[in-house]
């Protein structure tokens, strides 16, 4: 017996190299993934937020998460850095 996967599912093996109890899993499973390549556009943008003159770090962070992930929240903003003290 294999289990699926996509669904997790258990389903007789055919195969030793099967993945997935149906080919409608199979196709699913390339929607639920997430992209590992970026947009062309995405791409042209970079080179543009480089050579920008940004006054923080985190204002480039954030400009940098909307052009390759902006269906993620907005990041954070630290209240500057912490320095330790070593008395």
């Amino acid at each position: 017996m294999g289990v699926c996967n996509w669904c997790g599912t258990t389903f007789p093996l055919t195969r030793s190299t099967r993945k997935y109890c149906t080919p409608r899993c199979k196709t699913n499973a390339c929607l639920g993934r997430k992209p590992s390549r970026i947009r062309a556009a995405e791409v042209e943008a970079l080179p543009d937020l480089l050579r920008a003159d940004l006054p923080s770090a985190e204002l480039f962070r954030e400009r940098l998460r909307a052009i390759i992930a902006p269906h993620l929240p907005p990041i954070a903003v630290e209240r500057g850095a912490f320095v330790p003290r070593m008395d």
